[in-house]
């Protein structure tokens, strides 16, 4: 592969990522080609490198008209790709299968998906039964997942769930530099009603599973969902669900944290809208003695200390990135502080 024919993008972050490192960014891209060749398949074409904090991903023409994902992640969301390995076997409907993976290393190499769902939402009122048929099949996913929790966390994806989540947040509280003591102060006062909320939610009736903790349109593919002429989804069609760096094993509606807000501008103004897709992803949790009216509650509580999920994410950087610590805990304090 010429590296000469790489396009590199970083965001306007400043990070040192394993890409600056010649032999690394060697051994990446022929690991890339041999797993290709695997395959019966040939790089070719210009490829596009995406360099964030958090992951170092190359986008690869292959054949004709093709392309495939290389994905590296940073050694605190390492377990990615073998989550996604294991998530092909369990739910291979809802995900991408892996062309290759390398455990030890934190690399994946996947197929291309087709449409960002992001890419395919209109204005359109049929855009109401696309999210909530997106939201429906992602709570199914939560749903079959929740008999492997053990095995996820076997597998590296952080153990967040409500008993342990307060003693995550104690450990940011006490790591996060930029705080004002009057904050930290208040946020330590704050411990003993944030333990409750996560005992109450502990006895929630929705068990545990895999949380992507950073859902929202441009982490979902259309699959069989395909834009008409007029810029309508089509009915049918799988939902595939991707980019798990950032996941734990928690309460599933913590999902509902980020997509939320994603929903509340989408439908600002049409809050019934809004309404009957969260309730098409509730729907999934339904059962005798539980109403979505105690699932509604369960969301909210959920939500209000998902906030620690999301902080904790902002601590899973390439360690050689030249981001300042001081710019790194500006991103989780602005989590911690929403508890306030």
């Amino acid at each position: 592969m010429d590296v000469n024919r790489i396009v590199v993008e970083t965001g306007g972050y400043r990070a040192v990522t394993p890409w600056e490192d010649e032999t690394w960014r060697g051994e990446a891209l022929d690991w890339i080609t041999a797993s290709l060749a695997r395959r019966g398949l040939v790089s070719g074409g210009q490829v596009w490198a995406r360099l964030r904090p958090w992951s170092v991903v190359l986008r690869v023409p292959v054949d004709e008209d093709g392309a495939v994902w290389f994905k590296a992640n940073p050694p605190r969301s390492a377990f990615e790709p073998a989550v996604m390995a294991a998530l092909s076997r369990w739910v291979p409907e809802r995900v991408l299968e892996p062309i290759a993976v390398d455990t030890a290393r934190g690399w994946s190499l996947l197929p291309d998906g087709g449409s960002l769902f992001a890419e395919v939402l209109t204005n359109d009122p049929e855009d109401v039964s696309a999210w909530a048929e997106m939201l429906r099949q992602y709570a199914l996913l939560q749903r079959e997942l929740e008999p492997h929790v053990d095995q996820l966390t076997g597998l590296g994806v952080p153990d967040f769930r409500p008993q342990r989540l307060a003693e995550r947040f104690l450990a940011l509280i006490e790591s996060t530099g930029v705080l004002r003591p009057q904050e930290r102060a208040a946020l330590r006062a704050l411990a003993p009603r944030f333990e409750e909320w996560c005992q109450q939610l502990a006895q929630s009736p929705v068990g545990c599973s895999l949380d992507q903790s950073d859902l929202h349109p441009a982490s979902v593919l259309t699959g069989g969902r395909r834009p008409l002429g007029d810029g309508r989804l089509t009915g049918g069609g799988a939902y595939r669900f991707f980019d798990w760096g950032d996941a734990s094993v928690t309460h599933p509606f913590m999902s509902l944290l980020v997509l939320g807000r994603v929903l509340g501008e989408r439908f600002d103004q049409d809050q019934s809208a809004r309404a009957r897709v969260l309730d098409a992803y509730l729907d999934a949790w339904v059962a005798p003695g539980t109403g979505l009216a105690e699932l509604r509650s369960s969301v909210e509580l959920a939500c209000r200390v998902a906030v620690v999920c999301r902080a904790d994410t902002w601590d899973r950087v390439f360690p050689t990135m030249l981001l300042t610590t001081a710019d790194r805990d500006a991103h989780i304090a602005r989590w911690l502080r929403e508890l306030l």
